[in-house]
């Protein structure tokens, strides 16, 4: 091997490779240039074995329970190796075709010819190399120079695809018109390795080979034997490709073991896959959504779709506003899916129409959750109740102030504020506003047309399933809804009723899995990442074109504030869809779950909310988070970061890490993990279902 680094026809990049040929293309010593495929032309993001064994897997899912991937992969095994011994025995190349190896694969395993898998093999086989494959940098500038060039060129690989399949792979790319013909292996059974494919071409194409240059990336086929031709090889040597290649195997290898392994190997290949097939971008936002909370919402989205394979609906609701982007992902699916529609809900619509019977105490409760509420005012703006006729009301019962904190939700005046029949006689009429109109609206929509659906949301309390239940659930028609919500800590709310399902595909807390708590130790940068760009609903109103929703004023002070962060959030999401695209294909050939997935992306969200980098922590606390309860507060991811002087002061310093959305980011200044490691710790020793 050390002799060919010697060789002056070991060339490292496409550039190099023009320079050499130029000259001689110029001065009529070179007229034919020939180039070998795969690893050469095209690069790959997963190795033919892998392809191979996912068609595999693909054949016994169409075959049915009875087949399984192992014994479809060993049939295929057996196939080949009768053809090629038996081309061997001919004195040919140890080759065979796949016009020849499908039928008789397919003969194998069901002891009877079938056309249509055979139809279906070939198909899938094309499919999925062409999605494993991408061209390599540099290639097509180099092959449009050479056509330009009058050089006769010609396509040669060592390859089982014959080469009508190789020209339909190289016409996927946009390539097959730089060549002149294709020559393979399968065809005749003659391959490079044995030199026996270069004299066949040179027969038939009745070329001289001292006017031959031949590129490939194997040292052994594409240029020892070449060169033992009396063709000049040109040995194409990617010295990070061999590494990456070598370093595919080992991931290949770890996960067939599982744990983060299998994780580990397919975000390596989709990693490839963003690197060479789309446009690197300068802004923070697109990348991180790309690059973290991409790999997120991907396996939430494959998660769903697992589900909904098990449990089928006849519709989905994608719930605003944090059910926007997983819409926008849903659609881009290519599989045959359940309608879908976008539903304008809110926490605040919701659980107004849930007062038209009154509102009981464990109601009034849901308010007190903001950790800015109000007391008795924050019960009105989350029920859209009417403040000035309970505030003087409310004066009876001791409530000198309406709007301070209510600490003690026991509180003997709030108890007997709700059990005063005036107040409820001021709440009830409202409540039945709202409600019909919510009611009418969902009747617009469909939610009663269908038996079971599928509500969408980014989750946590699952508010708006429990209180659709609540104030609907008497009717015939109401339909049994499956919620499926990215995280799932149902600590307000437990009972759904009955056929109500509810499951966090990436957290549910009732799985008391510590390594999937990460998401709660900073939610408000999944709802972000996840929302829409519009405001939230507050409301509804009858038009002559029917109910529409009303949204937040757009002078509303959290509404501004929301605004201005558009931009980052609009970023974040083409981030993520990018991300999602390629993430797609990828699960195409490896054909992994959610569960594979998710050991991983654990470990990939620890690390970015646990231990962020400067830049993560500089740029993300300038997001501000809003909610859809009735308040204009305003949520600061991120305030001033912690120094050593705060540690001195502990009650202080604890208070500054009670209020905070983001914890780990008051402790960027300090120089060292340690204090992020320990806040980790205590939370995951602390926390309760």
């Amino acid at each position: 091997m050390l002799d060919y680094f010697n060789q002056p026809r070991m060339l490292r990049d496409w550039s190099a490779v023009q320079a050499c040929l130029q000259p001689q293309i110029q001065d009529w010593q070179v007229n034919t240039v020939s180039l070998d495929i795969f690893d050469t032309l095209l690069g790959r993001i997963d190795t033919p074995e892998q392809v191979q064994r996912s068609v595999c897997r693909k054949v016994a899912k169409q075959l049915g329970s009875s087949f399984k991937a192992q014994a479809v992969w060993q049939a295929r095994q057996a196939s080949e190796q009768v053809l090629r011994q038996q081309a061997f025995a001919q004195g040919l190349d140890y080759e065979c075709r796949f016009a020849d190896l499908v039928p008789a694969w397919v003969e194998r395993l069901l002891a009877a010819p079938n056309p249509e898998l055979v139809d279906f093999i070939i198909r899938t086989e094309l499919e999925l190399e062409c999605l494993a494959l991408y061209v390599k940098p540099g290639v097509l500038s180099f092959l449009q120079w050479l056509s330009r060039s009058n050089t006769q060129i010609l396509a040669i690989s060592d390859m089982y695809l014959e080469s009508t399949h190789l020209r339909a792979v190289l016409e996927q790319f946009e390539l097959a018109v730089y060549f002149d013909a294709i020559y393979v292996s399968a065809d005749r059974l003659q391959g490079k390795y044995s030199g026996k494919l270069y004299q066949l071409i040179a027969r038939e194409q009745n070329l001289d080979k001292a006017r031959w240059v031949h590129i490939g990336d194997n040292p052994k086929s594409d240029y020892q034997m070449a060169s033992a031709q009396g063709i000049q090889g040109i040995w194409f040597y990617e010295k990070a490709e061999l590494k990456r290649i070598d370093q595919q195997q080992l991931a290949i290898k770890m996960a067939a073991r599982g744990s983060i392994w299998s994780g580990r190997y397919f975000f390596s290949m989709l990693q490839q896959r963003l690197q060479v097939l789309s446009t690197d971008s300068d802004d923070f936002y697109f990348r991180y959504g790309r690059d973290v909370l991409g790999a997120a919402f991907s396996s939430f989205m494959l998660g769903l779709q697992e589900r909904l394979q098990r449990k089928p609906v006849e519709k989905i609701f994608f719930v605003a506003r944090d059910g926007y982007l997983f819409q926008q992902m849903y659609q881009q699916l290519q599989a045959p899916k359940p309608e879908d529609e976008y539903i304008y809900l809110s926490r605040r619509v919701i659980t107004a129409a849930s007062t038209a019977n009154g509102l009981t105490h464990e109601q009034a409760q849901v308010a007190f959750y903001n950790p800015k509420q109000q007391g008795l005012r924050s019960i009105c703006k989350v029920y859209g109740l009417p403040e000035e006729v309970l505030q003087s009301l409310a004066q009876r019962h001791g409530f000198t102030d309406f709007a301070a904190p209510i600490q003690d939700w026991q509180d003997a005046r709030l108890l007997t504020f709700l059990a005063d029949e005036e107040v409820q006689a001021c709440i009830r009429p409202v409540g039945a506003q709202h409600r019909q109109l919510l009611e009418r609206y969902l009747e617009q929509v469909g939610f009663f047309s269908h038996p079971q659906l599928a509500l969408v949301d980014i989750g946590w309390n699952g508010t708006v399933q429990k209180f659709l239940k609540q104030a609907f659930g008497q009717r015939s028609d109401f339909p049994i809804i499956n919620g499926y919500y990215f995280a799932f800590v149902p600590k307000m709310y437990h009972d759904f009723g009955t056929h109500n399902y509810c499951e966090g595909i990436i957290h549910d807390s009732r799985r008391d899995n510590a390594c999937e708590r990460i998401p709660a130790e900073f939610e408000e940068i999944f709802e972000q990442g996840a929302r829409a760009l519009e405001a939230t609903t507050i409301g509804y109103r009858e038009t002559p074109a029917g109910i529409e929703p009303i949204l937040k004023s757009s002078q509303a002070p959290d509404r501004l504030a929301e605004v201005a962060c558009n931009r980052m959030v609009a970023a974040i999401q083409a981030g993520v869809l990018v991300h999602w695209q390629h993430f797609q294909v990828v699960q195409r050939l490896t054909d992994y779950k959610s569960s594979d997935l998710l050991p991983y992306v654990y470990g990939l969200l620890e690390r970015a909310v646990v231990y962020p980098t400067r830049e993560e922590a500089h740029y993300l606390t300038r997001l501000v988070h809003t909610e859809d309860f009735g308040h204009d507060h305003v949520l600061e991811l991120g305030r001033k970061a912690l120094s050593w002087q705060d540690f001195l002061h502990p009650q202080h310093l604890w208070r500054r890490i009670q209020e905070s959305a983001w914890r780990y980011a008051l402790l960027d200044s300090i120089p060292t993990s340690a204090p992020n490691f320990a806040f980790r710790m205590a939370y995951l020793h602390s926390v309760r279902k």
